[in-house]
């Protein structure tokens, strides 16, 4: 009796699953691939999105626009955590997710300008998803920001500063890889 139920429950299962591939293809089928790829291994870039409300598209694609901003402060902020935290409990000093929140918040208001690299308004639902990347970032800025959480010790703040320094200049150096930039003539070679 329990092996015609669990066969049963099998066979159940792999029908379900075999008849699901139609429906998600259907549902893909006209995004984009940024939309479905793993983008986790690009920090300076998100993706983020936002409702058509009452026709005003323009108002809805900046709105994903900022959030897809801020979205690169979220990936930033989270390749720093472990340093923050670490920085934080050498000097005896509170850490906590709203401390956290406020550093995202301070790497935020820092960001430049983003640059569209994508845009997918969905038809089913008519939600607009941007992708953007931030190559960008003021460092005084960032540094004014962080001073104001009067929770962080100086060195805590000297070590994210540190951190979103190296994180930008690894884009600058791939974005001049990508332009096939020689660094050579910088030093007046030829």
């Amino acid at each position: 009796m329990y092996r015609r139920v669990a066969l049963t429950l099998v066979s159940v299962l792999l029908l379900g699953a075999c008849n699901s591939g139609p429906k998600q293809a259907v549902f893909l089928q006209n995004m984009p691939n940024w939309m479905v790829q793993d983008m986790s291994g690009y920090t300076t870039q998100g993706i983020d999105s936002s409702h058509v409300i009452d026709g005003q598209t323009a108002r809805s694609e900046g709105i994903a626009r900022e959030r897809a901003r801020f979205r690169v402060a979220i990936h930033i902020a989270n390749k720093l955590k472990e340093t923050y935290t670490v920085s934080q409990n050498a000097h005896q000093k509170p850490y906590d997710d709203a401390i956290f929140n406020q550093i995202i918040q301070a790497i935020s208001s820092s960001l430049g300008h983003g640059v569209q690299l994508g845009e997918y308004i969905n038809p089913n639902n008519e939600e607009v998803f941007m992708l953007v990347q931030v190559n960008s970032y003021d460092p005084a800025k960032l540094r004014t920001s962080l001073e104001n959480i009067k929770a962080l010790a100086p060195e805590t703040i000297q070590q994210i500063t540190l951190g979103i320094k190296k994180i930008f200049d690894e884009v600058l150096l791939e974005n001049a890889t990508k332009n096939h930039h020689d660094f050579t003539k910088d030093r007046g070679g030829r």
